[in-house]
């Protein structure tokens, strides 16, 4: 999928769509835009969801991804360089589970 300036992970604990891709203009979006995450960035050209915190519980994590590395630390995420991502991403099928160790 291709994303957008429209294109947010929901990390607003009070939200019913916590935790889950939403498409929306930034001010009529049904939740707050400043606790979640614009996925329009550089390190999200290429992107897996986790699937950290899948039953949704508000509080228990949301928007952990495995993407491609800006450079710093990530803020609970797995960042590598994109040409191995691009890799990782063509082996992937849909039920893979991934074992990220260091």
């Amino acid at each position: 999928m291709q994303v957008g300036s429209d294109h947010w992970w929901d990390s607003d604990s009070n939200s019913p769509t916590y935790n889950t891709m939403q498409i929306c203009k930034k001010a009529q979006c049904q939740f707050d835009t400043a606790a979640s995450e614009n996925l329009n960035i550089p390190q999200y050209r290429h992107a897996v969801v986790i699937g950290v915190n899948k039953s949704r519980t508000p509080g228990d994590g949301s928007a952990y991804f495995f993407h491609t590395s800006g450079g710093g630390p990530t803020a609970g995420c797995v960042a590598i360089d994109d040409a191995t991502l691009v890799k990782i991403i063509g082996w992937l099928r849909p039920g893979a589970v991934m074992a990220i160790a260091k």
